[in-house]
């Protein structure tokens, strides 16, 4: 127990309370140093920075609501008027933040206010000399500041929200809606954000204070308990002493000569002694080894080399006070001093009667296993990381016809199983390397057994990992799928004859759907020349009657020529019978010239636009003229009606494109109106709509006709449908216009329609085709 004692120091230079009080002192004035100096500070910026961000991210939210009114504008839906009259409205209504008074103002770019919640006086008037009570001109900051970066943030004073005749200091967001002109702004009071970090330093002040309380009592608590440490010090050796008898394990100390000095409770407990009759004897006379004389032999002998340094190790066999047999793992170690000199011996021992029973039942397991692995159908091997074959199963075995030790401690690959065809055995020396990698390898193989048919093996190897991860041997599994293998072969034969059966239906109906295209191809040109045809019967309507006119005029003209040429033969004319004369002339010969001409320039219309149909060459064209020459082709189908068609279209917007498929696009939409969208409808009015977006030319088509279901809707553009079938209907004008428009012209086309409010058509077409 001297020994103990010995390595205990006894005296402190500093007493352990003041070394506790100190550091805890140092750290709590430099918590507050952190809090008070630092991140008190850091709070209102930080709270402003969030703020920041709050309005941000609501005015990138407002602009989207702007955003969404602004395409169904520019889809033409509602008026540039009616969209921002509604975008107004929208964030008016508008209100946000922690009293729901937070709320967005609308000026312009001149600027002027266009809308403002709280100030309606405010409302279109001039802001470039309003200002603020310190003299800023905050709007004209505003526009300034958004005309560099798009958005920015500004600070000035302003009313207290709704209260007029009071102003605080404010810290605003605004951005730039480029559509419309507008400057969408937004922001927060600093006086609002002030009282918020008041209020949250006001918080932490107080928690702070409590922390610090709180840990000002358990730094009293431990310099008063660290007063108590030398006395603690004093009883170390006893709560050694107590931890050593109340160890789990059998502990002993005892002298290089093999005398008992100290003993713990547990080995005490085995043999049922107390520690006055063991201290002092020697320990092969002690009730632990008095049953066998062969271990008191063994245990003199171990006491004696380690009296000498060295460390010995047995195991014994003991019987506790009920008579049961307790097995025990025990080891004796010299203990040496700093000249390596032995001082004692310590003597452990450690019962692994349980140990014991788990490696009996560890062999039944293993009994268990080998039943299993013999018992299987499938074929089994385990292999060392080399490859040697250390089992194989009756299965594995019986297949081949061979005994156990006629392949077990030899190369895997040396077998019966590798041996035909030899091509097997570098496969089988590769897989055994990359399972010893920890990799799992499967194959399918055919291997013949001797004397046999060829065999189909499904072969695997697998590493077996130990606890620590790392690999402990391999295991070959094989599973014989013969039959499997003729099954598989069965069916691939049988897929094959489905293949060429399949191959030959599929040439029947290639044929087939080569035939239908060319019908449809042939309906399609019939259509047109169909077109064609009406479009030629509506301009010979229209040229009869200029050219009526004019031959009437010319009849009537050439009668009264007549007549004078008579009273010129008869001696009968007179000055007054010339003068009417010549007044009729003039009158015909100005009516005919008028008549003919518009004849003329209805037959070089019609001209263009049948060249145009039919030869489709690619040009430019005036997009607004061209479609007024298609409205005049096609006036004989409405002139007789109330129904009006208006174009929308810049007047110097040129298109280098294919004439012909506008042309025969907007016949087909115009005469499906008429026809379709019109049927009961007196008075129709038709928009065609013209704009060059970003990236591509939009045409918009509509009527407020009758409309269509949307069953009707999503089957527009396909071949052959027709809702007049039997009333002459082909079904193909709308899958022709569908065609030219992605095919011919490279763009897309899209339908939208509602029963009984009319039916429009967007067409987007490449934006290349706008001619410089």
């Amino acid at each position: 127990m001297e020994l103990l004692k010995n390595g205990i120091s006894s005296g402190k230079s500093i007493p352990v309370w003041l070394r506790i009080a100190i550091p805890t002192i140092t750290s709590m004035i430099l918590f507050c140093i952190v809090l008070f100096l630092v991140h008190m500070p850091a709070v209102r910026e930080a709270m402003i920075d969030q703020k920041k961000d709050s309005m941000r991210y609501m005015t990138q939210v407002a602009t989207s609501m702007l955003g969404h009114i602004r395409a169904q504008e520019r889809e033409g839906l509602i008026s540039t008027k009616e969209a921002k009259k509604r975008g107004s409205e929208i964030l008016y209504s508008l209100r946000f933040g922690p009293q729901n008074k937070d709320y967005f103002w609308i000026t312009d770019y001149t600027p002027r206010m266009v809308m403002h919640p709280y100030r309606p006086e405010l409302d279109g008037k001039d802001l470039k000399n309003f200002v603020d009570l310190k003299g800023n001109r905050l709007f004209e900051n505003m526009r300034d500041i958004t005309e560099k970066n798009g958005e920015g943030y500004v600070k000035y004073y302003w009313q207290w929200k709704d209260k007029p005749g009071t102003e605080y200091a404010k810290l605003s967001f605004v951005k730039r809606f480029e559509p419309w002109g507008w400057i969408i702004g937004t922001g927060l009071y600093l006086e609002d954000v002030d009282a918020e970090v008041e209020a949250q330093n006001r918080t932490l002040v107080m928690l702070t204070l409590a922390i610090l309380a709180v840990i000002l009592l358990l730094s009293v608590y431990s310099i008063v308990q660290s007063r108590k440490a030398g006395e603690l010090l004093e009883e170390t050796e006893a709560l050694f002493e107590g931890v050593f008898k109340n160890s789990f394990q059998m502990v002993g100390v005892l002298s290089p000569e093999g005398v008992v000095w100290m003993v713990n409770q547990t080995a005490l407990d085995l043999v049922d002694v107390a520690a006055d009759e063991i201290i002092g004897e020697y320990c092969w006379d002690t009730p632990w080894w008095d049953h066998s004389v062969a271990i008191q032999s063994r245990l003199k002998e171990f006491i004696k080399n380690s009296a000498h340094g060295e460390i010995s190790h047995d195991v014994a066999t003991h019987f506790d006070t009920s008579g049961n047999k307790v097995t025990v793992d025990f080891s004796i170690k010299p203990v040496f001093n700093a000249g390596g000199e032995v001082l004692f011996l310590i003597l452990e021992g450690h019962d692994i009667t349980a140990l014991k029973k788990a490696e009996k039942q560890l062999a039944i397991s293993e009994a268990m296993f080998k039943g299993v692995f013999d018992q299987s159908m499938q074929f089994m091997g385990v292999l060392s990381i080399d490859g040697t074959l250390l089992e194989a199963n009756a299965a594995a075995l019986a297949l081949w016809r061979v005994e156990g030790e006629e392949v077990l401690g030899k190369p895997f690959w040396e077998g019966p199983w590798w041996q035909e065809p030899k091509a097997l055995i570098p496969m089988l020396q590769d897989g055994i390397r990359r399972a010893a990698d920890g990799q799992t390898i499967r194959r399918q193989i055919a291997t013949r057994p001797a004397e046999g048919e060829v065999r189909y093996i499904d072969f695997s190897l697998k590493p077996a990992l130990g606890v620590q991860g790392n690999i402990l041997y391999l295991i070959a599994e094989g599973r014989d799928i013969t039959e499997l293998k003729m099954v598989q072969d069965q069916l691939r034969d049988l897929n094959a004859e489905l293949e060429d059966k399949v191959e030959e239906r599929t040439s029947e109906l290639r044929e087939s759907l080569d035939r239908l295209e060319n019908a449809q191809n042939q309906l399609i040109q019939s259509e047109k020349m169909a077109a064609l045809g009406d479009l030629v019967a509506g301009v010979a309507h229209e040229i009869n009657t200029p050219i009526g006119i004019s031959v009437t005029s010319i009849s009537y003209m050439e009668e009264r020529l007549n007549g004078i040429v008579g009273k010129i033969n008869n001696g009968e004319l007179r000055k007054s019978d010339l003068d009417k004369f010549m007044s009729i002339a003039q009158e015909a010969t100005s009516s005919s010239m008028v008549n003919l001409h518009r004849a003329a320039e209805l037959i070089g219309n019609f001209k263009q636009v049948a060249v145009d149909q039919t030869s489709g060459h690619r040009r430019k064209i005036n997009l607004h003229a061209y479609l007024d020459e298609i409205l005049l082709s096609l006036r004989s189908k409405y002139k007789r009606t109330q129904h009006k068609i208006n174009i929308f279209c810049p007047d110097d917007l040129v298109l280098n494109t294919w004439p012909g498929a506008f042309m025969q696009i907007f016949s087909n939409l115009i005469i499906n109106s008429l026809i379709h969208g019109f049927d009961g409808v007196e008075a129709g009015n038709i928009s065609i709509r013209a704009e060059v977006a970003a990236d591509y030319v939009q045409l918009g088509y509509s009527d407020d006709g009758k409309g269509m279901s949307s069953e009707n809707v999503a089957k527009i553009f396909e071949p052959f449908f027709t809702t007049r079938r039997g009333r002459g209907g082909t079904g193909l004008g709308m899958s022709i216009v569908y065609n030219l428009v992605t095919s011919r012209l490279g763009g897309s086309i899209s339908c939208t329609s509602v029963a009984g409010e009319g039916t429009a058509f967007i067409i987007k077409l490449p934006l290349d085709i706008v001619a410089e």
